[in-house]
């Protein structure tokens, strides 16, 4: 799990990162001189301050909303009703008041994941990718991927583990159970089947790590 943290404080990140970094990946921004990430796909919850110089925390969460589907929490010493109402009504899921209890803020983003990830577990996004595990359909822009249930198997696995590789044998065990009996190198076909069917449609998100096997892109 990978959390953003945005704020014009040094201090703040530092102490954002020491309550967070032993149970997820934290990268912090320190804006204004340091940039935006390009794509948020990857983000599985962003911490936004509110007062920045330049670009506030309203304006930025107006700009990124779009690509940012995951939880976005305020984080601000702006403590006034109106503020706080403001900001949800943009579009933040939850604001937590500067001066703020490290524990507290564990619980918050903790819940938040949890609920986001019970919510988007029918539909799972890798940029203009969704593969939809209820229904088992795959979109690739606004075209619908037709696969079969090895390759929508194989896809649902790598998808749910970016970046991470696994072997064929890995793949195998995992799609089909250690109980089933079969040729691994099936896995290479319905691979580069699947591969066929996305590149056709404009996508090229399976990666072949030599020595290893597949694996999916992280979005940069």
């Amino acid at each position: 799990m990978k959390i953003l943290a945005v704020d014009d404080e040094p201090g703040i990140l530092r102490v954002i990162r020491k309550a967070l970094e032993k149970e997820y990946e934290v990268a912090t921004v320190c804006r204004p001189s340091e940039p935006l990430p390009r794509t948020f796909g990857d983000i599985d919850l962003i911490i936004l301050d509110v007062m920045m110089p330049g670009e506030d925390g309203y304006e930025i969460l107006q700009r990124i909303r779009e690509d940012a589907t995951c939880p976005i929490l305020f984080l601000s010493a702006k403590a006034l009703e109106e503020d706080v109402v403001y900001g949800l009504a943009l579009g933040a899921d939850d604001y937590i008041r500067k001066p703020f209890s490290v524990a507290e803020l564990r619980a918050r983003i903790s819940a938040h994941i949890r609920r986001d990830k019970r919510e988007n577990e029918s539909c799972i996004r890798s940029g203009e990718i969704a593969l939809y595990p209820t229904s088992r359909k795959v979109k690739a822009g606004e075209e619908e991927v037709s696969l079969t249930k090895s390759e929508f198997d194989i896809m649902l696995l790598l998808i749910r583990n970016k970046g991470q590789a696994f072997s064929k044998e890995q793949i195998y065990e995992k799609v089909y159970g250690f109980e089933k009996s079969g040729d691994e190198s099936a896995i290479t076909e319905h691979v580069k089947n699947l591969r066929k069917k996305l590149s056709a449609k404009g996508y090229e998100p399976i990666e072949t790590v030599w020595g290893i096997g597949y694996k999916w892109k992280k979005e940069e």
